[in-house]
């Protein structure tokens, strides 16, 4: 079969895999629960131009992830599922992309086919599978900006100046300055390594131009005409938030998860360091431009995700590709071999540990989908390694691409399971479902909460009590019922009439001494992972 055909049948069947337990990945707190919260209150008011998180305006984050995770959940309902729909399409959209960079790189197709799969395979593509940032979109702009400048520079075709317009406007509207880092210093590489011809098709280049301005710039100049500061904003969510705001993760952990994030295929480099794969003249551009300089950006600055690293993965897994075509059918059956002997590792740790610590009466749960899972795993990494033929190289790919899909369906069945384990105020939501008491005011104290209004699909209200104050780039009135600051009268008497009626007021740890009073309100109480759920149905 060609390869494409191949890899379009095998993108059918890994996308159903990435749905099948898909809902069962709850929204965490932090940066996925605001882009959930964000999006469900943009789809129940029909207004898709300006953001509000919990009752008040948020321009924390750019539209285009937030628009795409509200059609997500206008096709599949307001749930996890819905919200995470898009990402599992960006990924695959990736996979496609890294076939088609590796394919202009290398001219081989067999390369852009492992370097498709490779990248699938990596534990840092999988775990962002399950999780919903605008990095991970952002990625799919990315790589699509590369491979538009590979293919216009390489066989000058004009469509290729407008799919690189769509990604740079893409690319803006979902991660600002920093989609343009990775294109910049691929497209240099290109610029100055590539065949020298230069020239560009002028009428169509204005043209795509003035499609990347457009497409960028509409929802600026609207959201200029109604917020009082827009430019304050712009300065910094393009330039202080890029270059000089405070670093997102400690800088060491961007290398460490880079390393991580692109297992096991170090083993197979870093032992092949000294292969022919240097004598072609793109390998060592593409680990200076597409992976070191990068790298090192993110490190010294600190200004971005960890799934900010998903294109540099990518890059990493069309290195790693070309890689394989030079090893021997010996090397390719011991690295084999030792693949097989790492996943089924995994596999028999992920059925025999839960199941032991059930055994000693410990709290974590082992279900029969987590049985049968991890039992699959490690019957699939046997018949791989039994029934491909050792020296093929389909098997390297085999040997990790299938078995890391299964833990992935693993890891559903095991957060299932163990829900109060895990960051997210899903446990909170669930009490309040089972008591059934979701027409009642929800309150959350000092804290704000915005994936607990998402699971409830319902506006919250938050008790300011020194939390940084969310209330700016307000021009009306209505966000006030939604965000009580104690400092404020008015609203201590507002906060004492909704504790009189009955409600649920939600506290994350223990509430301060001055607080006793609010107990006398409320007769019962629960505690859901680290949070306490007090509530008076009558």
């Amino acid at each position: 079969m060609r390869p494409d055909r191949f890899l379009d049948l095998l993108l059918a069947v890994v996308l159903i895999v990435l749905l099948f337990n898909l809902h069962l990945w709850v929204i965490t707190t932090g940066p996925e629960g605001s882009i959930a919260e964000i999006s469900r209150d943009m789809l129940a008011r029909q207004n898709f131009m300006h953001p509000r998180l919990l009752g008040v305006n948020d321009f924390s984050h750019l539209p285009l992830p937030l628009w795409l995770t509200s059609l997500g959940m206008r096709l599949w309902g307001i749930n996890t599922f819905g919200a995470r729909f898009f990402i599992q399409i960006s990924i695959l959209v990736q996979v496609i992309f890294t076939y088609r960079i590796a394919m202009r790189l290398f001219g081989s197709s067999q390369v852009g086919l492992f370097a498709g799969l490779i990248y699938l395979s990596c534990p840092l593509v999988l775990a962002c599978s399950r999780y919903l940032s605008a990095d991970i979109l952002l990625a799919t702009f990315e790589l699509a900006a590369i491979y538009y400048i590979l293919l216009y520079h390489l066989e000058k075709l004009p469509a290729a100046l407008y799919g690189l317009a769509i990604a740079f406007a893409g690319g803006l509207l979902c991660g600002g300055l920093h989609s343009l880092l990775l294109p910049i210093t691929v497209g240099t590489y290109v610029l100055t390594f590539g065949p020298h011809n230069y020239g560009i098709h002028w009428r169509h280049g204005l043209a795509a131009l003035i499609m990347a301005v457009g497409l960028t710039c509409f929802w600026f100049v609207h959201a200029s005409h109604h917020l009082p500061d827009i430019w304050a904003f712009i300065r910094q969510t393009f330039w202080q938030d890029t270059f000089f705001g405070p670093p997102r993760h400690p800088r060491w952990q961007y290398a460490i998860t880079f390393l991580l994030g692109s297992l096991p295929w170090w083993f197979l480099v870093l032992p092949n360091l000294a292969s022919p794969v240097w004598q072609n003249p793109n390998v060592l551009p593409v680990c200076i431009t597409w992976l070191a300089l990068p790298l090192g950006f993110y490190t010294l600055t600190g200004s971005a995700s960890l799934a900010a690293l998903l294109p540099l993965v990518s890059g990493f897994s069309i290195l790693v590709s070309y890689w394989v075509q030079f090893l021997t059918k010996q090397q390719v059956w011991r690295y084999s071999r030792w693949f097989a002997q790492i996943y089924g590792c995994l596999g028999m740790l992920a059925f025999m540990v839960p199941l032991g610590y059930q055994i000693l009466g410990q709290p974590l749960q082992s279900t029969w989908p987590m049985v049968i899972t991890a039992l699959s795993t490690l019957g699939l990494v046997l018949l791989l390694y039994r029934f491909i033929r050792a020296g093929v190289r389909i098997r390297l790919v085999a040997m990790v691409l299938v078995p890391s899909f299964m833990l992935l369906l693993y890891g559903g069945y095991y957060t299932q399971a163990n829900g109060p384990w895990k960051e997210s105020a899903n446990v909170v939501s669930q009490i309040i479902q089972q008591r059934q008491l979701e027409s009642l005011p929800v309150l959350v104290y000092n804290e704000a909460l915005p994936s607990l209004a998402f699971a409830l699909n319902k506006d919250t209200i938050t008790i300011n009590d020194g939390i940084v104050n969310e209330a700016y780039f307000q021009t009306t009135q209505g966000w006030e019922p939604r965000w009580i600051r104690l400092g404020n009268p008015e609203d201590n008497l507002y906060l004492r009439r909704l504790m009189t009626d009955p409600s649920v007021l939600v506290i994350p740890g223990d509430l301060p001494d001055r607080w006793n009073w609010v107990k006398i309100n409320y007769p019962e109480m629960e505690w859901a992972g680290r949070w306490q759920v007090l509530y008076r149905s009558q």
